[in-house]
């Protein structure tokens, strides 16, 4: 494994130089060997030994500046995965149910249930963005239930899962409501997973399930994965103000301290606002929340864990992350006043995300008209302030190659580079295409 010098730091000198190999070299020359033997004694222990301790002390500064240059925003990354329902392991502290209800499928039904449509199960459809819109357009499934020992025909419908939708748009407003900045989160498998539903009418209620309803998903058979879970490094917090300290009056209000751990100072914290929560101020190694009441009970926060993510028994999908790379230049351009956007800063930007595995940006292209590239929903689609309209903007092509091509989630890794540098970049409006490597016969 590499260690952080050689990931982080240059060598003292610009170019590769071994001074060991060198004075051996220059050894050879002296042919008297007493003469060598005392050189080398001079040479290796006392010009060596100023070179190694130079070397060292020029390190040692260098990783001092690194350490200095904070990254900012490195307590909110947010990652996530899918799993099966029945692989869930609850003991496991760095992956959490999106939708705890999700877990419970009684809890579920009974919540997601309307007076005419039952609520059947929740299908994950593991293939690209074009595929799953047209599972989606699809609308409806045939399906045949077993009832009274026949086969009965009914119809499914199928409906995009909106609930993991509305559960983002809540953080969102979280990380606003704590000034915190916010960054796109990469929701490739949120927006694969579907709701099934059958008319009430049609059949007794209490026989449905995805176990016992054998549906026909005709050419989509093999990319479709049922009773899956989605999961994320967000945990759920209750607490209350007996937990803390005593609050300190403040005028009319009351300052409430939420203490983070020394063991979780890694890992971010929002407090989510209620009408009886004022204001949320973050300092180190704790939250004031300004109140009206001097006490309170089951107040909610999250704490978005940052350690590194531990996949249980048959975790095996990929982990789809928002984090970047922590380099040396990401934090020095981080503290930079100014940003000229050039073509290797853009590509940087890029490519410092989790996406190396899947997609690699090659190219980028200008484009003064771009009515051939409509306008598509952004990873963002709840952030409806934007200042300046995409309308008569230029576009700016960017062209990936995948690395392995045909991986379902290649588009939804461009979906999620582009998402994340509109959210940078104002004065275009950014579109992604991929390109494939076409294989030799």
């Amino acid at each position: 494994m590499a260690t952080w010098q050689e990931e982080n730091l240059s060598a003292i000198l610009e170019y590769p130089f071994d001074f060991d190999r060198y004075i051996a070299e220059q050894l050879r020359e002296i042919d008297d060997l007493d003469e060598r033997i005392f050189a080398k004694k001079v040479l290796m222990e006392g010009l060596g030994r100023v070179i190694r301790q130079t070397e060292q002390k020029y390190q040692a500064l260098e990783k001092r500046v690194y350490q200095e240059i904070s990254i900012p925003d490195n307590a909110y990354g947010i990652v996530s995965t899918v799993v099966k329902r029945a692989d869930y392991d609850p003991t496991n502290d760095t992956l959490f149910p999106v939708v705890p209800m999700d877990l419970d499928s009684e809890k579920a039904r009974e919540a997601l249930s309307t007076e005419e449509a039952l609520y059947v199960g929740t299908v994950f459809l593991k293939a690209d963005r074009v595929t799953c819109r047209g599972f989606e357009n699809k609308g409806r499934l045939q399906a045949f239930l077993l009832v009274e020992g026949e086969e009965k025909e009914i119809c499914t419908h199928i409906k995009k899962a909106d609930r993991y939708r509305e559960v983002m748009a809540e953080l969102y407003r979280m990380f606003q409501d704590n000034h915190i900045l916010w960054e796109t989160v990469n929701t490739g498998y949120m927006d694969k997973l579907y709701d099934i539903y059958v008319y009430k009418e049609d059949i007794p209620a209490e026989t449905v399930s995805l176990e016992n309803l054998r549906i026909d998903y005709g050419k989509y058979r093999e990319a479709v994965q049922i009773d899956m879970l989605l999961l994320w490094n967000i945990e759920r917090i209750t607490f209350d103000s007996m937990n803390f300290m005593v609050p300190c009056i403040d005028g009319i209000y009351y300052e409430h301290e939420f203490t983070i751990e020394d063991e979780n100072r890694e890992d971010g914290y929002l407090i989510k606002i209620n009408e009886d929560i004022s204001e949320i101020r973050h300092e180190r190694g704790k939250i004031i929340i300004k109140s009206g009441k001097e006490t309170f009970e089951n107040w909610t926060a999250i704490r978005i864990v940052q350690k590194n993510t531990v996949r249980s028994l048959d975790y095996n999908a990929p982990l789809l992350s928002n984090r970047k790379q922590d380099t040396f230049i990401r934090r020095y351009s981080s503290e930079a006043k100014v940003s000229l956007l050039t073509r290797a800063e853009l590509f940087r930007r890029i490519m410092e995300l989790d996406i190396t595995d899947y997609i690699e940006v090659t190219d980028y292209e200008i484009i003064e008209n771009g009515e051939e590239y409509p306008a598509q929903e952004s990873m963002n689609w709840f952030v409806r302030d934007e200042l300046f309209p995409m309308e008569g903007r230029k576009v700016l092509l960017l062209t990936f190659q995948e690395k392995e091509p045909g991986n379902y989630l290649n588009d939804s890794m461009v979906w999620f580079v582009i998402s994340k540098l509109q959210t940078e970049i104002n004065e275009y409006r950014c579109v992604g295409r991929t390109k494939r490597i076409s294989k030799l016969p």
